[in-house]
């Protein structure tokens, strides 16, 4: 022990030497304790002064988010049940009549993922059948992996490692049973189409594939492969464009009233579908709210529509070409079962 004399506390001075050195000593190591408990203690502050720093960054974060998410939505088209939404609901619900898998073919913009947003919705407040919505992207339809991944959550099952292994929980082992929605599905490859229909079979799990014309490579074809997969498909609809109804009820949604406005969105309709009204009149209406008017005329359209001059092209692209009677706005196949 060192020598700890000099600084003895003098009240002990009528006790023994060793004494007093064991009580400075136990002196020191509660000063030690203290100064140790302290630094803990600030150490334990400021760790909660982290998590609150990163908590409030958090909550800024989400308000913001929410923010953006909120502004987003005041710009987007509210739903309308067009016809092409109503064929899109119609054949989910045949889909859980029947039991059968379905294809439906679209051109892009005429409202199928918006369609399916609100069966999804209408499946969360319960108004509508269970589904689930899987948006198949370029790598998830060349990778089975990450495509089971998304469907496994739909259907009650737990992923394991392998694409054999997870193939094989999600035919044997599925406890829910919503009707799969593929949106974009024409980024499916043949392989994925027969391992998911495959799932469908064994599991007893209605599919229906929503995407392009370039999805028609599923049942148009003489290659036995294929052949297969169109037999599983029995119910399929196409989609070419919207009516002009359907653009008279997204104009109103946005209060257009003027005559020509109205002609004028049913012009747009014919060249980019729902997804161009949805574009052009949220801008529109913007446009009227700062002139001071309550409804969109004529002249607001075309100062919106100059902001896309690619959509002014092809209407006179449109206008050029020689118009053909519309008969309708879908082909529903078959008609009668």
């Amino acid at each position: 022990m060192n020598d700890l004399t000099p600084t003895l506390d003098p009240k002990y001075a009528h006790l023994p030497l060793y004494l007093q050195r064991g009580i400075l000593q136990r002196k020191l190591e509660r000063e030690e304790e203290e100064r140790e408990e302290r630094r803990y203690q600030e150490s334990i502050a400021q760790r909660r002064a982290q998590i609150a720093a990163k908590r409030a960054a958090k909550a800024v974060q989400e308000e913001a988010f929410e923010a953006r998410r909120q502004s987003h939505l005041s710009r987007d088209t509210p739903f309308v049940m067009t016809s092409a939404a109503n064929v899109v609901l119609d054949t989910i619900d045949r889909c859980v009549r029947f039991g059968h898998n379905g294809l439906i073919i679209g051109a892009p913009g005429v409202g199928k993922t918006r369609a399916l947003e609100e069966a999804l919705r209408r499946s969360h407040t319960l108004e509508g059948p269970p589904v689930g919505l899987v948006t198949v992207t370029g790598v998830m339809g060349n990778s089975t992996m990450a495509l089971l991944e998304e469907v496994a959550p739909h259907v009650g099952v737990r992923t394991v490692y392998g694409v054999a292994a997870t193939l094989k929980l999600l035919c044997s082992r599925a406890s829910e049973f919503p009707v799969l929605l593929f949106d974009e599905a024409q980024n499916l490859s043949l392989r994925a189409v027969r391992d998911l229909l495959a799932i469908s079979e064994q599991a007893r799990v209605q599919m229906l594939f929503l995407g392009n014309d370039e999805a028609l490579k599923f049942v148009h074809s003489q290659k036995a492969a294929i052949q297969q997969i169109a037999r599983r498909m029995p119910i399929r609809e196409e989609i070419d464009c919207i009516l002009d109804t359907d653009a008279d009820l997204l104009a109103g949604q946005y209060a257009v009233e003027d005559p020509e406005a109205l002609r004028l969105c049913r012009a747009l309709a014919e060249t980019h579908h729902a997804d161009g009204i949805g574009k052009v009149l949220p801008i529109a209406r913007a446009i009227a709210e700062a002139a001071g008017s309550r409804t969109v005329d004529v002249d607001h359209l075309r100062e919106a529509l100059a902001l896309f001059p690619h959509f002014l092209r092809d209407q006179a692209k449109a206008k050029a070409t020689p118009q053909l009677e519309r008969q309708s706005s879908f082909k529903r196949l078959p008609k009668r079962r």
